[in-house]
């Protein structure tokens, strides 16, 4: 792998492993002090908000960058913020009628839902503008700042200083994300003036719909699973679930890290001509498998030292969804190819035939396995995702590259 691309993956990396530090220094907080059912509805609520959210992303940024640097065009920064505001107008419905659907409306509970909406739309919009510009740190401090928030909350959380109820704690994990508001100042000058342009938005929202479905259904994977567990057994297997992919969602911070880089590395290969590097996802691909063995073989010590026997029952769940998460993780992050060949139907095409295989295998499961149907399901979603993925690459790999061109079209990075 060239050293500036495993520096910068390294970078972003690390800097998501400490963001996710703290914010695992939250959820620990928040399971150590809620009673079990309380911390489920907890897990079930910001799962939801995290899956709602993506309607205000919805696959648009990835395109954004891949097209803003493949086509030099600077118009595409107040198309995107003229979409982002339209996603957050609709995703508030949405909001509304999720919480009733699920019996966890009350009129404090919707408006910190909101709120925590609008303050990912906020998230989502900065981070298209620094990861094009290819700003890591700006982008990696975008979600330190409130993981630093949720950090001040878990210590008085843990020393009792402060009493969690279910608002509380859910309003510091949705209205932390505001504390990345003042990155404002460093965003690229170009993009802060936020400047309403209807034109091209249809056309941004059509060519990002298959990966913004994509990235729903991804994203609702948790709610997914924690729903089932409530319909049918209760709250108190949402709460031992929901640890259990919290924890194994530890590998989506690797994805979203290789995932960041190699997008605007790609694109600026697709825009010079150049082949892409299939050795280098080979090798990353092999790095995680074996980061989630070394996983695994910690986990049991890990869940009964951290979380205590309240959360016994969530070891062995624990190893399946490792593994699972982990070629989640690799199919996620290939994607980039996708997006930078302008051929997103693939994503909706490898998302219809992963999340088909994960309902047909969760009604033969579940039944007779509970939460172990659940999580065998994920795994073998997981892996019929990811072939499909490959297959679709394999489909492309060879085609012929464009012409160069010039060396002064090749974006700066920053």
């Amino acid at each position: 792998m060239p050293t500036k691309s495993l520096r910068k993956i390294s970078f972003v990396g690390l800097g998501n492993i400490f963001n996710a530090g703290l914010g695992f220094l939250f959820l620990t907080a928040v399971a150590r002090t809620l009673d079990l059912e309380t911390f489920g509805k907890y897990a079930l609520l910001s799962t939801l908000l995290l899956t709602i959210s993506k309607i205000v992303d919805f696959g648009a940024n990835s395109v954004y960058v891949a097209r803003s640097i493949k086509e030099q065009n600077d118009k595409l920064s107040d198309t995107l913020f003229t979409l982002k505001v339209i996603q957050f107008l609709v995703s508030v419905p949405v909001s509304i009628i999720s919480l009733k659907i699920l019996n966890i409306y009350d009129s404090a509970t919707a408006l910190i839902f909101i709120l925590g909406i609008l303050a990912y739309t906020m998230n989502y919009l900065f981070y298209a503008y620094f990861q094009k510009a290819e700003k890591y740190a700006s982008m990696v401090f975008l979600n330190t700042i409130p993981q630093l928030v949720k950090g001040i909350f878990a210590t008085l959380f843990f020393t009792a200083a402060v009493t969690p109820d279910l608002n509380l704690a859910f309003g510091v994990f949705s209205l932390s994300i505001f504390a990345g508001v003042f990155l404002f100042f460093f965003l690229p000058e170009e993009n802060k003036r936020l400047k309403l342009d209807i034109a091209g938005v249809s056309t941004l929202f059509r060519e990002s719909s298959p990966a913004g479905i994509s990235q729903i259904v991804y994203e609702s994977w948790g709610t997914l699973n924690n729903a089932i567990a409530k319909f049918t057994k209760g709250f108190g297997d949402v709460g031992i679930l929901s640890l259990a992919n919290k924890i194994s969602n530890l590998f989506s911070l690797v994805s979203l890290s290789v995932f960041a880089v190699l997008l605007p590395k790609n694109a600026a290969r697709k825009l010079t001509g150049t082949k892409y590097d299939y050795r280098e996802t080979v090798l990353i691909a092999g790095g995680i498998i074996a980061l989630a063995i070394v996983a695994i073989t910690g986990s049991e010590l890990f869940i009964t030292t951290i979380f205590g026997d309240k959360f016994s029952g969530s070891v062995r769940l624990l190893d399946i969804l490792i593994l699972a998460a982990a070629v989640s993780a690799i199919h996620t992050f290939i994607e980039n190819l996708f997006f930078v060949e302008s051929k997103t139907g693939y994503i909706i095409a490898a998302t219809v035939v992963k999340l088909s295989t994960y309902g047909i295998t969760a009604l033969i499961l579940v039944p007779y396995l509970s939460l172990y149907g659940i999580a065998w399901s994920n795994l073998v979603a997981a892996v019929a995702g990811l072939i499909t993925a490959v297959y679709f690459i394999s489909r492309f790999r060879d085609s012929p590259r464009p012409e160069a061109l010039p060396e002064n079209h090749i974006p700066s990075e920053i």
